[in-house]
């Protein structure tokens, strides 16, 4: 039943990844106890996950701001290299969208119809895009440098999707992402409500604290997925630990019934925006050791590629 309802809204072809959870409220969720594995997130970060796995991922990350929409259908570097949604549709026609809505310094224009335009016009680009796209919408809403106020937050997020049902989207799924750190606010707060959350989501980078959003979805029946992650390194993971901190991952994944893993396939000290950050090579192959773990992991039937 529910692949037939999925098929209603994206092409034959990619529905068979997607069977709603029968406990889970979320839309494009996986069949019981599989992951869907994305990467990212610039174009060559992408393509490099693509020939080192030999497979192609269920979905890619992207990265858009929503008040010049750059990185959909141009070619845009935010300091962390090329990224383009475009380049990802037609390289891999039949894959999926993981697009993070960058909203900073945003959310009152949003609220009050300044970027009306501007979310007609990403609904539109999501509608032509005819693949499941996953939305962040104000991505990290709780990271203390983002300034986002709670209910400024939950009235931007809910006007978003508002429009966009208006538009009649049907293949955007809405993500509700923590950088899964403490905030002294706590992530309630910032709840746009059951309705209007298809997805909880989490950071989980070197220390990921995420025991609050993990029971919340659960209290909400919401799957949950892995939005950005990646092991960099800090004062808590060197690089000799790195292989263990791969080993916790895919055991919270399994332990936990994670829905989606979105991987961040970087080598952090190359880019221009993170250079001086010591996070290191964070990709898949950065050793043997590690690519052969990661492997031999997603190599499991639980984890979804677009190719299986």
């Amino acid at each position: 039943m529910n692949k037939f309802l999925i098929a209603a809204l994206v092409c034959l072809s990619f529905s068979s990844l997607f069977a709603r959870e029968v406990s889970m409220t979320g839309r494009f969720v996986a069949n019981d106890a599989q992951t869907l594995i994305f990467c990212g997130q610039n174009n060559q970060d992408s393509d490099d996950f693509v020939k080192t796995c030999g497979r192609i991922p269920a979905g890619f990350m992207v990265y858009t701001s929503l008040s010049d929409l750059s990185g959909l259908n141009s070619l845009a570097d935010f300091g962390a290299g090329e990224t383009s949604a475009d380049y990802i549709l037609k390289k891999y026609p039949k894959t999926s969208l993981q697009i993070g809505l960058y909203l900073v310094n945003a959310l009152e224009g949003v609220a009050e119809g300044s970027f009306d335009k501007n979310i007609d016009e990403l609904a539109d680009y999501i509608k032509k895009a005819q693949v499941p796209v996953f939305l962040r919408i104000g991505y990290e809403f709780d990271y203390p440098d983002n300034g986002y106020e709670p209910d400024l937050y939950v009235k931007a997020y809910r006007k978003i999707v508002d429009k966009f049902d208006a538009s009649g989207v049907k293949n955007a799924a809405f993500v509700w992402h923590s950088y899964a750190a403490m905030n002294p606010k706590g992530i309630e707060r910032y709840y746009p409500g059951d309705e209007y959350v298809d997805w909880c989501a989490i950071s989980y980078f070197a220390s990921p604290q995420w025991i609050p959003m993990l029971k919340f979805s659960q209290k909400h029946n919401k799957p949950l997925m892995i939005a950005e992650c990646s092991p960099v390194s800090d004062a808590n993971l060197k690089e000799s630990g790195k292989l263990d901190w791969y080993k916790k991952l895919f055991s919270f994944i399994e332990n936990n019934n994670i829905k989606a893993l979105c991987y961040i396939n970087a080598d952090w000290n190359s880019q221009p925006m993170f250079e001086n950050y010591g996070w290191g090579n964070c990709k898949i192959d950065s050793s043997p050791e590690i690519k052969s773990f990661w492997l031999e992991k997603t190599a499991d039937k639980r984890y979804v590629f677009l190719n299986l």
